[in-house]
């Protein structure tokens, strides 16, 4: 017998159950339990194959795609555009794709209620959240090519600052306090 063949062989011997018998002529099935073993051990090999397969093809066909200018929009981002000051919902904003980036470009607006939904390009790149009356946001977005699947989803709550806010960026998410002198 190998080497090979009597370490396994003692493995077994350590580790197998109290409750099966030394000998395997005993039981009566000796070969059942080394095919359903031998089966299982298959399927997983086979189903880890298929998945590799299966997503080696999935960036190759996205890098071709975008090779081609044929790319079609696979990444959703949702969240919820808000004041920075005040953290009250801000209806209408403009989300897009950023234009210096590398086209296809894809916009959504927020609604009412401030939600939004863009659906773009599965890679990392970064969008824009623009509204009136508040400075434009870059925020970065996706990821490496090695981490994705073809489709996903991802959550962005943005806080956009107003143009004409007292409060200097250092102090974003403090909350204002009015300091009065009593004169006496």
């Amino acid at each position: 017998m190998s080497i090979l063949g009597r370490m396994w062989r003692g493995h077994w011997r350590r580790f197998r159950q109290d409750g099966e018998p030394e000998d395997p002529a005993e039981s009566g099935d000796s070969w059942m339990r080394p095919a359903l073993r031998l089966a299982i051990i298959f399927a997983l090999l086979f189903a880890g194959v298929f998945f590799a397969f299966w997503w080696a093809g999935s960036a190759v066909r996205f890098s071709a795609a975008r090779a081609a200018d044929r790319t079609t929009p696979t990444w959703t981002i949702s969240g919820t555009v808000r004041d920075a000051v005040t953290h009250q919902p801000i209806s209408w904003a403009l989300v897009e794709d950023d234009p210096t980036g590398t086209p296809p470009f894809f916009r959504a607006d927020a609604d009412y209620g401030g939600v939004f939904e863009l659906v773009t390009i599965a890679e990392p790149h970064r969008i824009r959240v623009s509204a009136p009356g508040y400075q434009p946001e870059s925020v970065s977005i996706g990821r490496p090519w090695f981490e994705w699947m073809p489709r996903g989803n991802e959550k962005k709550n943005i806080d956009l600052r107003p143009l004409h806010s007292f409060l200097s960026p250092q102090t974003w998410g403090v909350p204002f306090r009015a300091v009065y002198i009593n004169e006496v």
